[in-house]
């Protein structure tokens, strides 16, 4: 959905939406599935400046970092910010930025894009490292062997080449 700001009076705009947003747009390395958003907030015109404030939840699958398998994940979060006519942008090669530029979004042409809107909220909520379980084992560097499944692959560890020397001197090796 979009919203017109060229409509926009004096009144707030309110919006309550449900989207589903694909990993392709997320980040298909870390999201396995469609993301469903639910954003509700208004759009309050102050000015030139537009307000937006609302509550974005979610949720989806996204990839174990180790190991490789779907954790779900959710979240519920607040968020705000305001936004301005991409005219009204900074235009100089090299413009100074107070602290207040930077929570100020611009906008290109009359419409406010909510599905643009729910992919930044998510991008920003998703942890940086997603983890089924603090002691995922992983993939087996060998095989791919999903070792929170198998407790033996079969696959003997490689030795670190680093210790070599060491392992030459006492005549065993370390594992790395």
């Amino acid at each position: 959905m979009k919203i017109n700001i060229s409509k926009l009076e004096h009144e707030p705009l309110q919006f309550d939406e449900e989207m589903h947003i694909d990993s392709e747009r997320l980040g298909p390395d870390q999201v396995i599935g469609p993301i469903t958003v639910h954003l509700r907030g208004e759009v309050r015109p102050r000015g030139d400046v537009l307000s937006i404030s609302g509550h974005c939840s979610a949720e989806g699958p996204l990839a174990c970092s180790r190991c490789l398998e779907p954790v779900p994940w959710k979240i519920e979060e607040d968020f705000s910010f305001e936004c301005r006519q991409g005219a009204s942008a900074p235009i100089a090669a090299e413009t100074v930025l107070e602290d207040g530029d930077l929570d100020v979004a611009f906008l290109q042409g009359e419409e406010l894009d909510l599905a643009e809107l729910a992919a930044e909220q998510v991008l920003l909520a998703m942890p940086m490292r997603i983890l089924c379980d603090a002691n995922c084992a992983g993939l087996c560097p060998s095989c791919g062997a999903n070792l929170n499944v198998v407790d033996d692959c079969g696959c003997k560890p490689e030795i670190d080449p680093r210790w070599q020397a060491l392992a030459d001197l006492t005549g065993s090796a370390r594992e790395s």
